[in-house]
């Protein structure tokens, strides 16, 4: 069953998600294709079960723990899992694929891994609500526009070699720029809402 699974990951990475046939997951396995549906009762169960395994937000596991669940969403806590999101995505070219791939068509077992991905932001802005009640800061809005962000700029800086706004986000000098803009964004947000709550 791993093989099975790495072998999607393993291509993800090499050939992209166009190449995700029974047939090529099973030669790279070296097994015979007839155990994607022993295991996994389709091709579409076993990617399924390689996206829930290898999803970023299906790794959060540092933001919480059952003896100690999240309570609350500070600047700190949003600027780890964005930070977080940036480091994973850019070092995971499986992740990337999967992206592109969410971007690129319409498909059944990436709108269920779409819908779980908004059900877990919903419970972790839900506990960033209180922070921006009564107040003109849309911080969802501001999350959906650095989460996309964070999306085009690793992606962007995969196929290209030219810059944006004059950064290069694959240096460390580029890379640290973004993410100190990414916190003064968010410092911003709880900063204007605690001064509107006054």
């Amino acid at each position: 069953m791993q093989k099975l699974l790495h072998s999607v990951g393993a291509i993800l990475q090499k050939d992209g998600y166009k190449a995700l046939k029974a047939s090529n997951i099973a030669a790279h396995a070296k097994l015979d294709k007839k155990l994607i549906y022993n295991y996994f009762g389709s091709l579409g169960g076993l990617i399924d079960a390689y996206l829930k395994k290898n999803d970023f937000w299906k790794r959060t596991e540092f933001l919480a723990t059952e003896k100690e669940p999240l309570t609350d969403l500070d600047a700190d806590t949003i600027m780890s899992i964005l930070k977080g999101q940036f480091e994973f995505l850019e070092h995971s070219v499986e992740m990337q694929n999967i992206i592109l791939w969410e971007l690129c068509e319409m498909n059944p077992l990436l709108q269920a891994i779409l819908e779980e991905r908004e059900q877990f932001g919903e419970q972790l802005l839900k506990l960033s609500d209180p922070y921006f009640k009564n107040t003109s800061v849309n911080f969802r809005a501001i999350n959906a526009l650095l989460v996309s962000a964070i999306y085009y700029i690793v992606l962007h800086s995969r196929y290209n070699t030219n810059t944006i706004c004059g950064i290069h986000s694959t240096t460390r000098k580029g890379k640290e720029q973004l993410l100190g803009s990414i916190r003064q964004i968010i410092d911003w947000c709880y900063r204007e809402a605690a001064e509107q709550q006054r």
